[in-house]
């Protein structure tokens, strides 16, 4: 069993670096894995028969296999299938940049989104290369207003064990970075059902973030709009974008439970 699990790991291993590498040289694998040259190479061959490789030239990709899964993973839940269109509406509603974000592994992953067409801001974690979209990028919960509402519809304990494993970096100076700090801020997003993050990711930007529930009050993820300080106005930042931000999330959890409501009919 052991070597079963360090055999998967290392594939783990070897997508990762395609990834971040945008495709690479086995001599490139080589040096940076720590394996055989003949271990990467059979790793290799088992991922591309399975589609999850490519070799292009001297050079292998991450195969479309991974398209179907990740279409999968994002039309999973009926929450996250009409969340969607939540994004949209809320974006061309304000016309501001909107997200949904779902908890994984201890992180925020964006699940949809929607720019605006003036954006001008990356996330330092993007894993995109030359193009727009973010969907798919990974971010700690503590310094994006999205990641902090879902922290809060967390335990204590659940919200230790994340904090123990992936720490409170700053990315900025005002990113909250110790415990006392976050526990207070979590406190005041139970009581205010919003949660707010104010050049805390990225300098000269503010997020607005409010959480998204199943019936049963499970945290599926949580809605957001994203802008510079330049267009987001503290009338806006504080009053106008969280009224509209709490209409759609009424609006998409309602629809969600009529969903739930319609499957026991």
């Amino acid at each position: 069993m052991a070597g079963n699990l360090r055999t998967t790991e290392r594939s783990l291993r070897v997508i990762e670096k395609l990834r971040s590498e945008n495709g690479a040289r086995i001599s490139v694998l080589d040096d940076d894995l720590e394996m055989s040259r003949s271990t990467i190479h059979n790793h290799l061959q088992v991922l591309i028969e399975h589609g999850f490789v490519v070799k292009e030239g001297e050079i292998y990709h991450l195969g479309l296999r991974f398209l179907d899964l990740g279409e999968y993973v994002q039309a999973r839940k009926y929450g996250y299938r009409l969340a969607k269109t939540a994004v949209y509406e809320l974006s061309e509603e304000i016309n501001e940049e909107c997200e949904f974000l779902a908890e994984n592994n201890g992180q925020g992953i964006i699940v949809h989104e929607s720019h605006h067409p003036e954006n001008k801001f990356e996330g330092t974690n993007s894993r995109t290369y030359k193009d727009s979209t973010v969907v798919g990028t990974y971010f700690h919960l503590h310094n994006h207003a999205a990641g902090k509402a879902i922290l809060a519809e967390l335990t204590n304990d659940e919200i230790e064990t994340i904090v123990d494993k992936w720490g409170l970096p700053a990315n900025t100076d005002h990113t909250i970075t110790t415990t006392d700090e976050l526990w207070d801020e979590l406190e005041k997003i139970r009581e205010q059902g919003l949660a707010f993050s104010d050049e805390e990711f990225t300098e000269g930007l503010r997020e607005v973030a409010r959480r998204v529930e199943n019936p049963n009050g499970d945290c599926i993820g949580a809605l957001a709009v994203i802008a510079p300080r330049y267009r987001m106005s503290d009338s806006r930042f504080k009053h106008e974008v969280p009224e509209k931000l709490r209409e759609q999330v009424d609006s998409l959890e309602a629809q969600i439970e009529a969903g739930y409501l319609d499957d026991f009919r």
